[in-house]
């Protein structure tokens, strides 16, 4: 009897040992759990960089679908690139709240998709425009976005622009320093529309004093026709203030 029973219990540990080996199931009560794989997806990059004129309508940067499930609320985190400001974030939500805030100045945006799970079935749109003060020879920049934790770079094409000038005859004070004296303003330009005089004595463009017009050459330097810039003048002993957009450089 003593050895029948040892044998019993040798054929039951065999067993156990061939079934652990042919890759049995464990049962959900095995105190070793075994735990399911984590999803793996990415953000797909964006599909094309708008080309944005300086001072002009914004451009979108569109992100694609995963066409995955996602287990939320997921979070946004969006950096404009330099010389662009955000204006508009679309999430594309259905059926869930999706709050979206944009910085003051535009450089920045967050949002949130607030659903406990959901369908990555339509795009996510950001929309941009360039800054006045964007380099006049243009090219590509780069911010961010950031959909859970997962970063896309964010890239326009910025145009190169025209440089602008203030469109008239002018000379220096006599003695030099005192300011700009405008001498004559050619016909049919910003300038003449904008209320730029002959006898007119600019003083300062933007805020920068223009003493001679070396300095008034230095300040427009870079900057971009079409865009509109105050411009401080001395006129009849006072000062008037004129919003000018800057006409292209011959």
């Amino acid at each position: 009897m003593t050895i029948r029973k040892f044998a019993r219990v040798w054929s039951v540990l065999a067993l156990g040992a061939a079934m652990l080996t042919a890759g049995a199931v464990v049962p959900a009560s095995a105190s070793a759990a075994v735990s399911a794989p984590r999803q793996v997806w990415s953000l797909p990059p964006q599909q094309s960089i708008p080309n944005l004129d300086a001072g002009g309508p914004a451009g979108t940067v569109v992100y694609p679908p995963d066409g995955q499930r996602h287990r939320g609320p997921s979070d946004v985190s969006i950096q404009a690139p330099p010389y662009t400001r955000i204006t508009a974030v679309d999430l594309s939500c259905s059926g869930q709240a999706c709050p979206v805030s944009i910085a003051a100045d535009g450089k920045s945006a967050t949002g949130q998709l607030t659903a406990s799970s959901w369908d990555f079935i339509r795009p996510l749109t950001v929309h941009v425009v360039a800054d006045a003060d964007a380099p006049l020879a243009g090219g590509n920049f780069s911010g961010t976005f950031t959909l859970e934790g997962t970063t896309q770079p964010l890239t326009v094409h910025i145009t190169p622009g025209i440089q602008g000038i203030i469109a008239g005859r002018l000379r220096n004070t006599s003695p030099a320093g005192g300011g700009v004296r405008v001498l004559a303003v050619d016909p049919g330009t910003n300038a003449e529309a904008a209320g730029l005089l002959p006898g007119d004595l600019i003083t300062d463009v933007a805020g920068t004093p223009t003493p001679t017009v070396n300095d008034l050459d230095a300040v427009l330097s870079g900057k971009r026709s079409g865009v509109t810039y105050t411009v401080t003048v001395k006129r009849g002993g006072a000062l008037v203030t004129l919003q000018i957009p800057l006409d292209p450089e011959p």
